[in-house]
Parts: structure tokens; sequence; C-alpha cells
């Protein structure tokens, strides 16, 4: 990922963070010079300093099987949007996006059965703690349900994190995040939301 200097980000709880908020991710990997993507709900476990990233996927999708024990990729995208010229007092400038976005690279791993059922559960508690205690894991519907899928883990040797939020401009970013603002969709929001925190840093 290119990253200019002005839009690299190291703070460990600021990346963490942004997972944690923007954790439907893409795996990619490689097999035979082509390019594999599945997108994902992906749970982020940061215990004892080793981060590991568990998802999982239909056992039809032969990504995992040819990604196992290699290292792959996986990308968390945030919030997004288009920043007009008009509001830079150099007027001679081309429009842009901001943007910001996550890369974890790691080795996957296929879990076991055991570790499988409780991971799903983990999973299930973490988007919805009323179905997760119905006990809906024990019926017959749910494990012929679980023999059709494969979970694993990525555990995370490399990450990467870029904030473009105009910080190559700090004379403009004042005027920028008040056009985000009075755009008022979520995104322009949420950008101009970072864009305040990297001005107060």
């Amino acid at each position: 990922m290119y990253i200019p200097r002005e839009f690299k980000i190291d703070d460990m709880k600021k990346i963490l963070d942004f997972i944690d908020k923007n954790n439907f991710g893409m795996l990619l990997s490689i097999y035979k010079d082509e390019i594999y993507n599945t997108q994902i709900p992906l749970l982020l476990d940061n215990s004892e300093n080793n981060l590991t990233l568990k998802g999982h996927m239909a056992r039809a999708n032969m990504q995992w099987y040819h990604a196992k024990n290699k290292n792959v990729a996986v990308l968390f995208t945030g919030p997004h949007h288009y920043i007009s010229p008009l509001w830079y007092k150099d007027r001679d400038s081309v429009p842009t996006w901001d943007y910001m976005t996550v890369r974890l690279d790691g080795i996957l791993e296929i879990m076991n059965s055991e570790e499988t059922q409780e991971f799903l559960l983990e999973l299930s508690k973490f988007y919805d703690q009323k179905w997760a205690v119905q006990g809906n894991d024990k019926r017959d519907y749910y494990a012929k349900m679980v023999l059709q899928i494969v979970a694993f883990r990525i555990k995370i040797n490399k990450i990467t994190c870029k904030y473009k939020l105009s910080q190559n401009r700090p004379e403009d970013m004042e005027n920028i995040i008040i056009n985000l603002q009075n755009i008022g969709d979520e995104d322009a929001r949420l950008i101009a939301h970072y864009m305040k925190g990297e001005i107060r840093k």
C-alpha cells in the first residue's frame, strides 16, 4: 500500500479501534497468478499482544483451501468522500478523495472442529447476543450448516494503516471540514470528525 508520510498511522489504539468499527473485511490471496477475494465479518483477538483475525467462509469457496498456511492480506475500509478543489485557498488544484483503510498481513491457518464451534459462538455473541443465548448451536439444522463452512485464523505479521484526511493541506483543513459537514451524509460527517482529530494532534 502506497502511503505518503503525512497519511501514515502508527498509533495502535487508533488502528484497533478502526478495525473494531469496520470489521467487515476483504480477504485477499493469490493462487496460480489469480487474485482471490472474499468479503466477510472478522473478529480481532488482541490477547497477549498477539494480533489474530478470525473468520469463516463457505466450504464451497475454495479460497480457504488454496490459502491455507500461506500469506494473505485483509483490507478494512472506512468512511470516504470526494474533496472538491473549490474548498481550497489555491484554486489551481485538482479533485481528490479522502479515505481511511487498514491492511493486515499474516498466515492463514484452518481451525479444527472444536475451535470452529467456539469461534462461531463467539461471532454470534458479538453480532446477535439475543440469538446466541437461545441455544441454537445445539439444534440439528445448525450442526448441518456448520459442516458447510470453514473457519480460520490469521496470525498477523504486518500492519499498515492509511488515513488520507487532507493532512497535506493544513491551511485548508478547517474549510474542508465545514464543507463536509454541510453536505451532511454519513461518510462526509465521519471524515470531518476524523479530520478534526488530525488537527488536534
